[in-house]
């Protein structure tokens, strides 16, 4: 019995110094991870280069274009020290597709997969990416034939690479989107990319 009241008296401090244990832990615990975060941020802004994929994320893409990752394998693809990110995923009918392309009397060539490239270009100030901006403008006007409004500083499209150019501040974002088969009409969803890339520069 003497046993038994001394356990009564002592499991109260028992229990309330193993929960004192358990916060110190868990207070810890939340100190490492916010440093590491903070770390992680450090070591992204200084090689932001190698974060291409981040800009628009395998998320992202799911949601924009309502693709199933597994289903329609998804792929993401970088290039170290680019800001670069290639990104493929097959189109609802690629078997269709692929089967036609074997055919002899194949019209033309249809292809299987979808394809999302981005790339940042900076060019260290405002003012030399205005320059080199202007230059495309002014000099490949065969390729970049048409001004798109309200997205970025300024936006280019080239119908013949499906590439939409946006700049934003020292930097150029190129978008090179080919998921439709008429051209012109990857522009609307290429803008939609740019919209979700811009607000993470």
């Amino acid at each position: 019995m003497i046993r038994f009241a001394a356990l009564v008296f002592v499991l109260p401090f028992l229990m309330s110094s193993c929960d004192r244990e358990a916060r110190k832990q868990a207070a810890e615990a939340a100190a490492r991870a916010a440093k590491d975060s903070i770390d992680w941020a450090g070591y992204r802004v200084v090689n932001w280069k190698n974060h291409g994929c981040e800009l628009v994320s395998d998320a992202d893409v799911v949601e924009l274009f309502g693709v199933d990752p597994k289903g329609d394998v998804l792929n993401s693809r970088t290039l170290p020290d680019q800001a670069f990110c290639l990104r493929t995923w097959n189109k609802p009918d690629w078997k269709e597709r692929e089967s036609a392309n074997e055919k002899d009397n194949a019209g033309g060539y249809l292809d299987p997969q979808n394809s999302l490239i981005l790339q940042v270009f900076s060019y260290g100030s405002d003012e030399h990416a205005r320059m080199q901006f202007d230059m495309l403008k002014r000099d490949r006007r065969d390729t970049y034939d048409e001004d798109v409004e309200g997205v970025g500083e300024g936006a280019l499209w080239s119908n013949t690479t499906v590439t939409l150019l946006v700049k934003k501040g020292h930097s150029v974002l190129s978008i090179a989107l080919n998921c439709m088969d008429t051209p012109h009409d990857n522009l609307s969803k290429a803008i939609e990319v740019a919209e979700v890339a811009l607000k993470k520069m």
